[in-house]
């Protein structure tokens, strides 16, 4: 069920969010949350007096959080005459949390990688984002 409501998110709009949103890591993100509702919904189920509100609470603030990213992810995309500058800086400074340079080229396929590395190196100069890790887990964040 849950591949077909990323499927679902992919479509919104046709194939311009530039990578779908992936409910099942929406979960994995929230999971401490997703695994006390699960355990707060099976309360009482050996004697039939559990409460699946906790279950479909957790699920609908998932998919919420999955719509929000797309909205967030087509409002980069969709923007009029953006140039890819300005694409990268907002995919950065929108993250709430660390992105990595890879996230960032599959968000916008379309932007190369030296672009890439350019405008994150640029923003690093000019104090707008912090570098996190090294090589491979490197990670950039909005101070």
């Amino acid at each position: 069920m849950s591949r077909l409501l990323s499927l679902l998110l992919l479509y919104k709009n046709g194939f311009d969010a530039g990578k779908y949103i992936s409910f099942e890591e929406q979960i994995n993100n929230c999971k401490a949350f997703y695994y006390e509702a699960l355990k707060q919904s099976s309360a009482g189920w050996s004697t039939n007096e559990n409460d699946y509100f906790p279950f479909i609470e957790n699920f609908l603030s998932s998919l919420y959080m999955c719509y929000k990213e797309l909205d967030k992810r087509f409002a980069v995309v969709n923007s009029v005459r953006i140039t890819k500058k300005a694409r990268v800086e907002a995919t950065v400074l929108n993250s709430l949390t660390p992105v990595s340079k890879a996230e960032i080229c599959r968000i916008l396929p379309d932007v190369s990688p030296s672009t890439v590395e350019a405008v994150l190196g640029a923003m690093i100069r000019d104090g707008s984002i912090e570098q996190i890790g090294a090589a491979r887990a490197t990670k950039y964040i909005r101070k």
